[in-house]
């Protein structure tokens, strides 16, 4: 899945970027405090995706 798109999904259920490092970022889920991090690729692995929703508490999201 495409980075762009799957920030563009957090933005849907108020998950922001919490701070930029140099491999990953830190990203925050605004309604319950979960926090987790996000490689900076520009294409990310599905299983990893559905981990990190899983991390922010959120549904997952389909890769199509």
């Amino acid at each position: 899945m495409k980075r762009e798109k799957l920030f563009k999904y957090f933005k849907t259920y108020n998950c922001h970027i919490f701070r930029e490092e140099k491999k990953h970022t830190i990203v925050i889920n605004n309604d319950n405090d979960k926090v987790t991090s996000v490689p900076r690729h520009a294409d990310i692995n599905d299983k990893l995706v559905w981990s990190i929703c899983k991390d922010l508490g959120i549904p997952k999201i389909e890769s199509h």
